[in-house]
């Protein structure tokens, strides 16, 4: 671990859990999942399994407001409380599995910008925060440099350092991740997995939509398939057109 990476240890989050309890989800006229439930504690890991169009996106933007759950109630772990997704969207930092870099800004102005949609200037002097930020990525050398002339490594980078930014402030403990490994190399990846764990063990959580492993060595870890939840005719159907598709290829 880097000495900036260490130095991000000592901040503690005070995080209440989530849990979900029988959610439904449709996309237009199709049911994606139903009676799903999960528990995510404080320092906890849930990892969202199954094939493309199986909810795990869908399921990420519901849980903070960007697409209304069919049914189901979300609320606090510990407390019990209900929680709105008003209230969740201020307390989660929403990873999408594409980058947002504008190309014609700097790495330092893109990641300035992030900071100010999640509230992470939490220091007097912002630059520094936001240098050490891109230290942590190792994209100092980079800082001044527009976004487009960036490598596509360097680019996922920049992605990491909103990461690296939001371990600089308590006001995100949740951490929700779209395939945040898609297009790392081994060397980003581990650096993701080192991000992770450092939220992890200073009391966050995460929710991953992932097709590739995700090793933590932090906290406990909930594996969730969300093909097990699809409406039993909706899972035929699939199967029948996955057939059929077969079928075609055969022909």
């Amino acid at each position: 671990m880097t000495r900036e990476a260490a130095a991000l240890d000592a901040i503690e989050i005070e995080f209440d859990g989530l849990t979900g309890q029988d959610l439904a989800l449709s996309r237009g006229d199709r049911r994606l999942f139903e009676h799903l439930h999960f528990k995510i504690e404080a320092g906890g890991l849930l990892v969202l399994l199954g094939p493309n169009g199986c909810g795990k996106s869908s399921l990420l933007r519901a849980l903070i407001g960007l697409a209304p759950l069919q049914s189901g109630q979300l609320s606090g772990s510990r407390s019990g409380s209900p929680i709105e997704p008003d209230a969740l969207r201020r307390a989660t930092l929403f990873q999408g599995h594409a980058s947002a870099c504008k190309g014609e800004l700097s790495a330092m102005e893109n990641l300035a910008l992030s900071a100010r949609l999640d509230d992470a200037l939490i220091d007097r002097a912002p630059k520094s925060v936001l240098s050490d930020a891109l230290a942590v990525v190792g994209l100092s050398r980079q800082r001044d440099i527009e976004a487009r002339r960036l490598s596509q490594g360097q680019r996922q980078r920049l992605h990491l350092a909103r990461l690296a930014l939001a371990l600089r402030t308590q006001t995100r403990p949740l951490w929700l991740m779209d395939e945040p490994s898609a297009a790392l190399d081994d060397a980003g990846t581990a650096l993701l997995l080192q991000l992770l764990d450092t939220h992890l063990s200073r009391g966050g959580a995460a929710i991953v939509a992932t097709h590739l492993p995700i090793s933590t060595t932090r906290g406990p870890r909930t594996v969730l398939n969300l093909q097990d939840f699809a409406p039993k005719r909706h899972a035929r159907s699939v199967q029948a057109e996955m057939a059929e598709s077969a079928c075609a290829d055969g022909s």
